[in-house]
């Protein structure tokens, strides 16, 4: 009973600090722009890769490829042999952007 109790506990604990990581309210939406237009649009305008904004996503898909410190991000940019500078900081800020410019946001950005 201990063992599945203290399984549990450590289920939760694990969830609890991966929910953490990614804060939409910790990260700074300014700055999160910033990065959009520097490291995403840069590539992502239509002719080097298909064009991206934040509007091109709803919330929970910015979620999704953002989570765990941007795993997904970073590995399909490096099947695609592209190099990322981000730091999880960066990811946060780039997650509190994309959350206020996402599809079903009140003001979806093109970041045009």
């Amino acid at each position: 009973m201990k063992k599945i109790v203290l399984l549990i506990c450590a289920v939760f604990v694990v969830s609890s600090l991966s929910l953490m990581a990614l804060d939409r309210k910790k990260g700074n939406v300014d700055n999160g722009k910033k990065i959009f237009k520097e490291q995403c649009k840069t590539c992502h305008n239509g002719k080097d890769a298909k064009k991206l904004t934040p509007a091109h996503k709803t919330r929970a898909q910015w979620k999704r490829y953002l989570k765990n410190n941007g795993k997904k991000l970073f590995r399909k940019h490096e099947k695609a042999n592209v190099k990322l500078n981000l730091n999880e900081k960066d990811i946060n800020d780039l997650w509190s952007f994309c959350y206020v410019g996402a599809l079903d946001s009140e003001k979806p950005q093109t970041c045009d």
